[in-house]
């Protein structure tokens, strides 16, 4: 018999990056989602930081587009950057000991079920990133005046 944890144990999601050239599925069951500040993800995402799930390797399937994955593994340090060689996207990249996929969050197409979530390397957060909850909130590109 199928248990509720079961089920949600086999639910899975779907990603890509933004020109769709890859796809990928993916179950929703994440351990954590680290938010990271330090000056390599900064760098690397072009952001205030990387937004990164993991989840176990084996609940991960590439659908299309495998093969137009560029891999960057900066020189001396365990940072990498896997992306679409089209559009540039961040995709998904096993981690160094290759028992995890570490998940773009923003590659998602469905809200990911987390367990935990994390900041991390937050005294490397630049002071234009904070105090985000007093910056004007807008649904959409506000009118230019």
């Amino acid at each position: 018999m199928m248990t509720t944890e079961s089920i949600l144990s086999n639910v899975k999601i779907k990603g890509g990056c933004l020109c769709g050239a890859v796809t990928f599925e993916v179950v929703n069951a994440f351990d954590k989602l680290y938010f990271c500040s330090c000056d390599q993800c900064r760098q690397i995402t072009g952001s205030a930081f990387a937004s990164n799930l993991f989840t176990n390797i084996d609940g991960f399937e590439w659908l299309k587009g495998a093969d137009n994955i560029v891999n960057y593994q900066a020189p001396g340090r365990d940072i990498s950057k896997s992306f679409c060689r089209f559009c540039g996207s961040g995709v998904p990249w096993k981690n160094g000991d290759k028992t995890k996929m570490i998940v773009p969050a923003g590659s998602l197409s469905a809200s990911p079920n987390i367990a935990e979530r994390i900041r991390i390397f937050a005294s490397e957060q630049p002071s234009w990133a904070s105090g985000l909850e007093q910056v004007s909130v807008h649904a959409k590109f506000p009118k230019q005046g």
